[in-house]
């Protein structure tokens, strides 16, 4: 349920839901961002930008779920207490109409070992706070409802995931590499850092970070897999660039066939990046 305080233009929600699993294990999956896209299907990647102690700057590239759809892509400074189990967030830029964003989550255990998470959220907006309220309501709801669909059954989670990864030295420079990697995936218009496009039928998001990472996420993952993504990483090394290829995906069924298509894309992704 969303309320306004008596400050004009801070505005603040709270939510919560009880979860059937032990705190700690629901902390460290919300706050384990580089496993957000197991945990969200909406989230296609992650970087951490920065980390010092306790606290981080993350970015994050999500496809807008629901019926508004659409590509977002925001950091958030947070600060983790694997102690009390608790976060601190704030959002660093503008989103829509969303001018100023920060929070806790809280995971409180409860005496059956499961435990209640309660999040609060305050922002500014330029919208009607009511609006902007409810979008983060049922926004905040999908992520909680996700969060303890995840964790009260973690195979999802740990035993249906498959990664698949592999390296190679290749002749040139980072640049170059990144470059005709670019060329093979679906055209961008400017310097955005993710865009749609479609390959050979098959919609998916593109994302490229910091001239050395490249992500590509099918919007619907190829049978039987329940979510796919495949990435290249690259590095300087001795005799040109280290380019190293993976795939992500989860399998609640099926789960050789995927383990042989991860296989089978891996190669075929370096193969993709040594060609001339």
């Amino acid at each position: 349920m969303s309320t306004s305080t008596t400050a004009r233009e801070i505005h603040r929600t709270r939510a919560g839901i009880d979860v059937d699993a032990p705190a700690d294990t629901v902390y460290r999956a919300l706050t384990d961002v580089a496993d957000w896209p197991l945990l969200y299907p909406w989230i296609a990647h992650t970087e951490i930008l920065s980390r010092q102690g306790q606290d981080d700057e993350v970015k994050f590239w999500a496809v807008r779920p629901g019926p508004e759809g659409g590509l977002r892509v925001w950091t958030s400074r947070r600060t983790l207490d694997p102690v009390a189990l608790r976060m601190d967030f704030t959002q660093q830029g503008s989103v829509g109409p969303i001018k100023e964003l920060g929070g806790t989550w809280d995971f409180l255990p409860r005496p059956d070992g499961g435990c209640q998470v309660v999040s609060g959220h305050w922002f500014t907006t330029d919208a009607d706070p009511q609006d902007t309220a409810g979008e983060l309501d049922r926004h905040g709801g999908l992520q909680m409802r996700t969060l303890k669909a995840r964790t009260e059954q973690p195979a999802s989670l740990t035993s249906d995931v498959i990664r698949v990864a592999d390296s190679t030295v290749l002749a040139g420079t980072v640049a170059s590499v990144r470059a005709r990697l670019l060329d093979a995936l679906p055209a961008r218009e400017g310097q955005e850092s993710a865009w749609f496009g479609a390959q050979d039928g098959v919609a998916s998001v593109q994302i490229e970070h910091g001239g050395h990472t490249l992500v590509q996420k099918p919007l619907t993952a190829p049978e039987p897999a329940d979510l796919y993504r495949r990435r290249w990483r690259l590095a300087e090394a001795d005799g040109g660039v280290l380019v190293t290829a993976d795939v992500l995906a989860v399998a609640s069924t099926g789960r050789d066939r995927v383990l042989a298509l991860a296989t089978g894309d891996v190669r075929s992704a370096l193969a993709l990046a040594g060609q001339r």
